[in-house]
């Protein structure tokens, strides 16, 4: 193009030399026909602009992610003088079509279309556009192009991959380390409360009652604290969509992989998350996880004025949570006031198992020493059959 330039330049300066010092029809004819080649070729992109139609297809704009979809694309030409050059040019980062070359030209003769059938992959969960993004023009001499927006984006819904697996190790080499801790330790840290009667007296506590000279029973993880909780993240890490896209993606197929994981084990599993409000679902059978699923899929991740307070009341010592026997919560990251929650917690009997979906931060998740937690951190692009 730079080349074609700079010739047609050329040609300009010799007519314009010739209409100078020798006149003459010939020398007019010549510099009339270099002047007006890139005014008929700019005219022509405009055409080109107006007339030039692309159409995207998809059977269904809802799809899974990490799941092929078949896509179709149709460039047309209805006029009655040809499209010599059209590219494409993709949604790249979140999105991409198998088998479209991106630096391919397009030439369309008139009344005639190009249709590409592909596959189409979106990589995270969320909702944004995908296909084609831009169009660039080029005029048939080669002087001239036009790149713009595509002006009728395709925007797809992309719901979150369901991974199964027959063994979390995490929690298996979790609940064993934690339990050696625990039995290791003795009894320091037991909770108790006062005897009632029809508590069974196995569970009576002699070395406190005696210091406290009433019967005080056990509080054991295993006797008072039965269900098993998953929690989310309550908030949006960043603003920037290539950061958070790929975050919030892993956070809910590491919930929904558990939540699988728990439903094909048989056990009921509750997953408490924030929007708007605190709500939970209590997982049991299909038909619940089917629902679970629809609500997570449609999670919004959004910023927060108050994460704290939303942690405090998802963490707190009067959430449901409580009452857990083990707890998973599901965070980008761990603050001071969210380490104290997880402390009190850990003390009142819940073991808590902490997975980090941040693989890039130098802060070492792991070695914080919290009563009954386990953490462990998970890059956003590993492989959970491997991690989990």
């Amino acid at each position: 193009m730079k080349r074609n330039r700079i010739i047609l330049i050329i040609l300009w300066l010799l007519s314009l030399v010739g209409i100078s010092f020798f006149g003459g029809t010939v020398s007019y004819g010549f510099f009339a026909a270099v002047t007006l080649v890139p005014i008929v070729s700019f005219v022509y992109l405009i055409f080109v602009f107006l007339r030039f139609k692309i159409y995207q297809r998809m059977d269904s704009k809802r799809v899974v992610a990490d799941e092929l979809s078949d896509f179709y694309i149709t460039l047309q030409n209805e006029d009655f003088f040809a499209f010599t050059s059209i590219r494409m040019i993709l949604y790249s980062g979140f999105s991409e079509l198998a088998g479209i070359d991106d630096s391919a030209e397009y030439e369309l003769m008139p009344r005639t279309g190009i249709k590409r059938d592909t596959k189409l992959l979106c990589r995270y969960r969320g909702e944004y556009e995908a296909g084609v993004k831009e169009v660039v023009i080029r005029d048939f001499l080669n002087l001239f192009s036009f790149t713009y927006r595509n002006p009728e984006p395709f925007r797809v819904t992309v719901l979150p991959k369901i991974v199964v697996i027959d063994r979390v190790r995490t929690i298996e080499e979790s609940l064993g380390v934690m339990a050696d801790s625990y039995n290791a330790a003795g009894e320091p840290d037991v909770v108790v409360r006062e005897y009632q009667p029809g508590d069974d007296v196995r569970m009576i506590h002699w070395r406190a009652s005696a210091g406290k000279g009433s019967l005080l029973v056990r509080k054991t993880v295993g006797i008072e604290k039965q269900g098993i909780s998953i929690a989310m993240e309550p908030g949006r890490y960043s603003d920037d969509p290539k950061i958070y896209f790929p975050l919030e993606n892993r956070i809910c197929e590491i919930v929904i992989a558990l939540t699988m994981y728990y439903l094909n084990a048989r056990t009921p599993v509750s997953i408490f998350s924030y929007q708007d409000e605190l709500s939970a679902d209590i997982v049991r059978d299909t038909d619940d996880f089917n629902a679970f699923y629809s609500r997570v899929s449609k999670y919004r991740f959004e910023q927060m004025q108050d994460k704290q307070g939303k942690m405090a009341e998802l963490l707190s010592g009067s959430s449901p949570v409580i009452n857990s026997k083990i707890l998973i919560l599901v965070l980008y990251d761990i603050s001071q006031e969210t380490e104290k929650l997880i402390r009190s917690l850990g003390q009142s009997g819940v073991f808590i198992i902490i997975y980090i979906v941040n693989g890039s931060r130098e802060k070492d998740f792991t070695s914080l020493d919290l009563p009954r937690c386990m953490v462990h951190v998970i890059a956003p692009d590993a492989d959970l059959q491997e991690v989990l």
